[in-house]
């Protein structure tokens, strides 16, 4: 072998090392024509009906973008996995997605538990794995402060004192609250309580319910005993149908408000003619509206899609793909999960057209956004 031939082998053999030393190695879940991202659903379980409706707001948005020829000539493709709204399973099938499957990053996580299972694993990897726009707005996933963490929605704080600032605006002081049996309703409580204190209010009743509604009779009882004037409820999917049901099923003309996972297509028709006049807050526009230029953009996607669902939950679905989104074309060509994260720190006010979120070093709360909406007839939403 001649000595350039030697050299040349030689050269190679080195170039082959670099490639395979870490810190040349690819990141995982880019290539040059993919980055492929992960989420965990319950697609099925007590959560069911909302999965349609965050599942084909985070599609059409990527599709959208994909037609466009993604980010960097890079499509983005995600992975849906079913957690049955078990924390167990969440935090196994999310070892599954970065260890085996070597997604990117994360987005559109479902439920405070399930959010809780996974924030130490995706933390511990060499290179801390992203999570953009958790779907629950409970104080323990957002303190202590996680650096790979980014939240897009308002918190179940903001929400709860949204709706006691208005049930004491209109004069209503017999409050009653209902708290699902889990991580939400606990975590809830406590910002109804500091809810309560803030406008001057005292408890004056509140009851538990299963996540699956399965004691809603029980719930139902508990509070009616104590005639209030409205009912507070902290709860999601079908605890919030069963009881409503449950409740005008005994008496009717409660005035009931709920949080924003009930925004959903599929809980408008669960709860039918028992669902009109119900109160829900939304930690984004309305995605109706015909003036709003994101919820516009949205309506369009979707129909591009053949998805007819448009909700809240959807549209908070779209919005927490296109900050995503934003984030890995601030990241650059050269793509890493250090860059996305700072890329997004960088992002001191950024308005996707007439909705904004706001990060910096100190602080990943996106948006403190909250409004109110109530039920129609025809399962309808309105302002």
């Amino acid at each position: 072998m001649t000595l350039l031939a030697c050299t040349r082998k030689l050269a190679f053999g080195v170039l082959l090392g670099l490639l395979a030393w870490p810190g040349f190695a690819a990141e995982p879940g880019v290539s040059d024509r993919e980055i492929l991202l992960g989420q965990s659903l319950g697609i099925t379980g007590p959560l069911a009906q909302m999965a349609p409706d965050i599942m084909n707001g985070g599609k059409a948005y990527f599709d959208s973008l994909n037609a466009k020829g993604g980010i960097f000539g890079r499509k983005v493709r995600t992975l849906v996995v079913d957690d049955g709204y078990d924390a167990a399973t969440t935090l196994k099938l999310t070892r599954h997605l970065v260890h085996d499957e070597k997604v990117f990053a994360l987005y559109n996580y479902t439920g405070t538990a399930n959010v809780q299972a996974v924030l130490d694993l995706l933390a511990a990897e060499d290179s801390p794995v992203p999570l953009i726009g958790p779907i629950t707005g409970a104080a323990g996933v957002r303190q202590p402060f996680h650096d790979n963490v980014f939240h897009v929605r308002a918190s179940y704080e903001d929400e709860l004192d949204k709706l006691v600032q208005h049930l004491s605006t209109i004069g209503v002081r017999r409050i009653a609250v209902l708290w699902i049996n889990n991580g939400m309703g606990k975590d809830g409580m406590q910002g109804m309580e500091k809810a309560m204190k803030k406008y001057a209010l005292e408890g004056y009743a509140s009851a538990s319910i299963e996540p699956d509604g399965s004691d809603a009779a029980r719930a139902v009882e508990t509070l009616r005993q104590q005639q209030p004037a409205a009912i507070v409820m902290i709860t999601t999917g079908s605890a919030t149908v069963r009881f409503i049901k449950a409740f005008n099923s005994v008496q009717q003309g409660m005035k009931f408000y709920t949080l924003s996972v009930m925004g959903t297509s599929a809980a408008l028709r669960a709860l039918g003619p028992d669902g009109v006049g119900v109160v829900v807050t939304s930690v984004v526009p309305f995605p109706w509206s015909a003036s709003n230029r994101l919820a516009r953009e949205y309506q369009q996607a979707m129909k591009q899609d053949g998805f007819d669902n448009l909700s809240f939950l959807g549209f908070e679905a779209y919005i927490n793909a296109k900050v995503l989104a934003e984030g890995l074309r601030r990241a650059g060509r050269e793509l890493t999960r250090a860059k996305l994260v700072a890329a997004l720190e960088s992002a001191p006010f950024h308005d996707l057209g007439d909705f904004s979120f706001n990060y910096g070093h100190d602080t990943h709360l996106g948006s403190k956004f909250v409004e109110l909406t109530m039920i129609r007839s025809g399962e309808k939403f309105a302002r």
